[in-house]
């Protein structure tokens, strides 16, 4: 019995082992890997991407190029708040005046202009920090530009008049304290949306002078001195702020410019000419 068992199990032969080695390339997987795929639906998630602002650009219209184009080069000075029409008060350059990461830290400070940027940003933030978003300021060749704008819940005069409400009171509040100690001659211009008026006899070219000579009186009325004011002007809805939505909020604004390039001496009481001047004639002769 042992002799029979121990026959059969020399004749099964014992299992075999196979040891598979596995030769690792340099690219994981070889052609049956899936990296490429993903860089591959990358590139055409992006070229599509390429192609639909190409063909928005293609069809969009001047105006609406040139509000983007405004926008990305516009900036915010304050921190945590969108670039160009966003919140917070925007600083749309002519001349560029930018930005460091940190919040007021602004190059070429040495410019008259940039200054008054700072100076205005660091004002407004701890004073008018609810308003922010009613007031933009640019640089142009002439100076700063501040423009005391509507928004659809907060408004600066009452609506279809030259009233000043509370919010546009607290602004020129503030920003005639700001002002009243520089030397720089001041402009004053009044803007309105393209709603019309029922009536002939005011438009919108009464209400945006009525409305600029209200900001005028309450920037003396805060102890701005009044021979710095050398032009009031109306421009009704020939200069809006956003031409492709003519009846925007935004439209309706007040725009005052600190003519920084313009420095001279302030005229004698009675608005006469200086001292080192004399009256010009037609043709900008000294006249006889």
């Amino acid at each position: 019995m042992d002799s029979s068992t121990n026959t059969a199990s020399a004749a099964k032969p014992s299992p075999q082992v196979i040891i598979k080695r596995v030769k690792k390339g340099g690219h994981e997987g070889g052609h049956h890997g899936g990296a490429w795929k993903v860089a591959y639906a990358d590139f055409i998630t992006a070229m599509m991407a390429l192609f639909l602002v190409l063909w928005l650009v293609a069809v969009m219209s001047i105006d609406g190029k040139k509000a983007i184009a405004e926008y990305f080069r516009s900036y915010t000075i304050f921190k945590g708040t969108e670039a160009g029409g966003g919140k917070g008060i925007s600083v749309m350059m002519g001349n560029p005046v930018k930005l460091d990461k940190e919040p007021g830290d602004i190059k070429n400070t040495g410019t008259e202009s940039a200054k008054i940027v700072v100076e205005l940003g660091r004002i407004i933030e701890a004073q008018l920090g609810e308003l922010k978003d009613n007031l933009l300021i640019f640089t142009t060749n002439e100076g700063v530009r501040i423009e005391m704008v509507d928004r659809e819940n907060k408004t600066m005069f009452e609506l279809g008049r030259a009233n000043l409400l509370m919010n546009g009171r607290k602004v020129l509040t503030v920003l005639a304290s700001t002002f009243k100690d520089q030397q720089y001659t001041i402009h004053i211009e009044g803007h309105t949306d393209s709603v019309k008026y029922p009536q002939e006899d005011y438009t919108n070219w009464e209400l945006a002078a009525d409305r600029a000579n209200a900001a005028r009186r309450e920037l003396i009325r805060n102890g701005l001195d009044p021979r710095r004011i050398t032009r009031v002007t109306s421009f009704a809805d020939t200069a809006l702020l956003n031409p492709d939505r003519p009846l925007d909020p935004s439209n309706r604004r007040v725009s005052i410019l600190i003519e920084t390039e313009k420095k001279s001496e302030l005229p004698e009481e009675g608005g006469g000419p200086t001292r080192n001047q004399q009256p010009q004639g037609l043709l900008g002769k000294p006249s006889q």
